[in-house]
């Protein structure tokens, strides 16, 4: 230890030079970086379903679209102004980049019978020819017309739904964020235009716009907050502007380099790394923090600047480094979990912190001894409350203790009133259009969610046979029949509405054809009809051998929504032909399966993170024991926490829990501070109560400051643009308070009857 320590103060210069061009370099990779909002940062890698996803994509090419949804105030849509509204997108969709259809109310066409009653071919005459009964009775044909409730109009017209359809010319994020805001300066021109009705959109790529332009608020906004508070913060505490910039340097060099680091491997951003970097930043101040401190605390024992540089490095190496693998250990736990945003954000922080913990080494120490010291300034205001908690300890270690212990108790017996859920829209603002669209089609449509399958007969032209015919019917009976059912596109029912059309409307004829011909001549008709109108979407391959089938459903919780896809796949399995390949076509059943999934890999990671940092702190800490009693302060802050949110909330989403895997390795940093501290004084042959004393004497105040610069900066996160970001901070902030309490009022007292114990336990074994 004592050569290490030589080493760095003799080449202190010479290491801060090589910290500030290496840190330059490896900084410039942060102009390489980039965003990924796409739900593929959130998705489990390891599905398989992933796999038969892609492969339907692949076989039923999707055409893109987005929703634009027009809700009156007046509870109906079959009014002037808002059809009106609905005229105006049709006849300007084109605006959007790409754009190649639309369909809405305007362009609606009429099934044939009515088209024979009413002699006309769409639902909606010119519009500068209605009268108002013509609105009354265009009303009730439409709210008549099954298919046309159960997709683009609610039942009882207070809202109406235009879909419009673009191929992008590129999957680059660049060329989705431009089509986006075509889509977006759109509706803003609508909602100008027709300021008193309600008019909004959402698609997928406005999730990504949304979630793209979120992370770009908070990294141009909210995070240069965070800092310049905890900044203004060090400075109250430290009472030295000149030593708060040279920590916040520091930890700014070491945000850069994990920015430059992340640039450099080509690693994109996503909606949960992206936080990544403001982790790293608390955590290069807190390593910034204990040595500064203890370095002015050997100032005002008159002690040269060289030598108080020296005796905190001595005192701060091993706790810092031990504070350092466990931190990172904790973060890299998260690899256990096949989420690309979960893992992703875990390693961010991970190499952030062995930035840190190198460049604090490097960096600071020339730093500290270039700044000036005429007037040592008086640092931690904390001090006096520290003194207050020691004197506090003393006093009345017994209560605190049994204080604490029944907390625990009490909060990890309320752990199980949580329950874990997961909304894949938890990302999006609550007044945002999407979330106001999602929540009036699941009330008002019912048709919020759907599930996709592809059914491949397994031969070419095989999906014209009678056989295959057959069974996709019954498929599709049997799913109408479902109470969890809104509807179903049926290749079945497309054939039997066909065969009927074809023969005058007779219902006698609404069955499926036999003949393989007519058949192709049906399909080979609709595909002739989907080139004309691109909004039909595809119901079959172009080998036609597969057909493809949406279910819509509504108002299912993730639980319902899987019980309902395993119910649906016990029937294939009775029912349908083994040689019939089902796969899922889209993400819905990956997302509700995301609740178990990341729940026991987050708690796989957390388990083996427990282990590793526990026995890192046993041989860390030289201490079987110590290393052992550690457990308790970095353990159950979380429970607590975690204890009364289940009695007040009870909703847990996994990428919230993940916290609970995190929280461990941020908060080990204070127990190992005044654990270290505490076994360098009763080495010395100090007694249990007087090493408590040390202890909070030399990393107290430390821990304090630290403490409040993380909860400050969590609890500013409270702002962002982000939810997910706002659930962080209501649930992380506490955890680190809670934190710093018990190493505080509990482990303090801990220590002192778990030693005296033991020496009771000698002396009486020895007479």
């Amino acid at each position: 230890m004592a050569r290490l320590i030589n080493f760095l103060l003799s080449q202190r210069y010479l290491l801060a030079t090589l910290a500030i061009i290496i840190g330059g370099i490896i900084s410039l990779g942060a102009l390489k970086t980039t965003i990924n909002s796409s739900d593929d940062s959130i998705l489990s890698e390891n599905d398989p379903y992933r796999l038969e996803v892609a492969q339907v994509n692949k076989d039923f090419p999707p055409t893109t679209s987005v929703l634009f949804a027009f809700m009156s105030p007046e509870g109906d849509v079959f009014n002037m102004d808002m059809l009106q509204a609905m005229q105006d997108l049709t006849d300007r969709y084109t605006d959007i980049e790409s754009a190649v259809s639309v369909a809405s109310l305007i362009n609606r066409r009429l099934n044939a019978v009515d088209a024979d009653i009413h002699d006309r071919d769409y639902l909606l005459p010119e519009l500068n020819m209605l009268t108002a009964q013509d609105l009354v009775n265009i009303r009730e044909i439409g709210l008549a017309d099954k298919d046309l409730t159960q997709t683009i109009l609610s039942p009882e017209g207070d809202m109406a739904l235009a879909v419009i359809k673009f191929r992008a010319s590129s999957e680059e994020q660049e060329t989705q964020l431009r089509i986006a805001k075509t889509i977006i300066d759109l509706r803003d021109s609508l909602r100008e235009q027709y300021p008193d009705q309600n008019i909004y959109v959402l698609g997928r790529i406005l999730f990504e716009y949304d979630s793209y332009n979120a992370q770009i608020k908070d990294a141009k906004y909210l995070f240069p907050i965070v800092m310049l508070t905890i900044l203004g913060l060090m400075y109250f505490c430290l009472r030295s502007l000149s030593f708060a910039l040279a920590i916040a340097f520091v930890s700014v060099m070491s945000v850069a380099l994990t920015v430059g680091t992340v640039g450099w491997a080509q690693v994109p951003f996503n909606q949960i790394s992206n936080m990544g970097p403001l982790v790293v930043f608390m955590i290069a101040m807190a390593d910034s923090i204990h040595l500064v401190s203890v370095y002015l605390q050997g100032l005002h024992k008159s002690l040269s600047k060289f030598e108080a540089l020296r005796e905190s490095l001595r005192v701060n190496i091993q706790p810092v480094t031990l504070a350092t693998v466990t931190t990172a250990m904790g973060f890299l736990s998260l690899n256990y979990c096949a989420s690309p945003g979960i893992y992703g954000f875990g390693n961010v922080v991970a190499v952030g912190v062995v930035w840190a913990f190198l460049v604090t080494f490097t960096l600071l120490p020339a730093l500290i001894l270039l700044l000036p010291v005429k007037k040592v300034p008086r640092p931690l205001g904390v001090k006096s409350f520290i003194n207050s908690v020691a004197k506090l300890v003393a006093n009345n270690g017994k209560q605190l203790f049994w204080g604490s212990l029944l907390l625990i108790v009490i909060t990890f017996a309320m752990l199980p009133l949580n329950k874990v859920d997961f909304d894949r829209f938890s990302f999006i603002d609550k007044n945002s259009d999407f979330h106001t669209v999602i929540s009036a089609l699941a009330e008002k449509i019912g048709n919020d969610q759907s599930l996709v399958y592809s059914i491949n007969s397994g031969e070419y032209y095989g999906i014209t046979e009678p056989a295959f015919l057959r069974k996709i019917e019954a498929f599709s009976i049997w799913l109408e029949e479902q109470p969890q059912t809104s509807f179903v596109t049926s290749y079945a029912g497309f054939l039997k509405n066909r065969n009927m059309a074809e023969n005058d409307n007779d219902p006698a004829w609404e069955i499926l054809p036999e003949d393989n011909l007519q058949i192709i001549d049906y399909l080979v008709g609709y595909q002739l009809v989907q080139e004309i109108e691109p909004q039909l979407e595809p119901i079959f391959n172009s080998e036609y051998s597969a057909i493809r089938m949406v279910i819509g459903t509504s108002n299912l919780s993730n639980a319902q929504l899987l019980d309902f896809s395993e119910k649906i796949e016990d029937w294939i399995t009775v029912n349908m032909d083994p040689a019939y390949d089902v796969m899922h076509g889209d993400n819905s059943i990956l997302y509700a399966r995301l609740n178990k999934m990341i729940t026991l890999q987050l708690m796989e990671g957390f388990t083996l993170s427990f282990l590793l940092i526990t026995i890192t702190l046993l041989v860390g800490l030289k201490s079987v024991r110590y290393g052992l009693l550690s457990i308790i302060p970095n353990l159950f802050p979380a429970t607590i926490v975690f204890g009364i949110w289940g009695l007040l909330v009870g909703e847990l989403s996994p990428y919230i829990l993940m916290l609970f895997s995190i929280s461990i390795g941020l908060v080990v940093d204070d127990s190992v501070h005044v654990l270290s501290k505490y076994i360098v004084a009763r080495r010395k042959g100090d007694p249990p109560e007087a090493a408590v004393q040390y202890s909070l004497d030399k990393a107290g105040s430390a821990i304090t400051i630290t403490t409040l610069s993380l909860a400050v900066g969590t609890f500013i996160l409270v702002l962002s643009n982000t939810f997910y970001y706002q659930n962080v901070a209501l649930l992380l902030t506490p955890i680190i308070i809670v934190a710093l309490l018990l190493d505080l009022l509990f482990l303090p007292p801990l220590l002192v009857r778990f030693d005296n114990w033991l020496e009771r336990r000698k002396l009486s074994s020895s007479s």
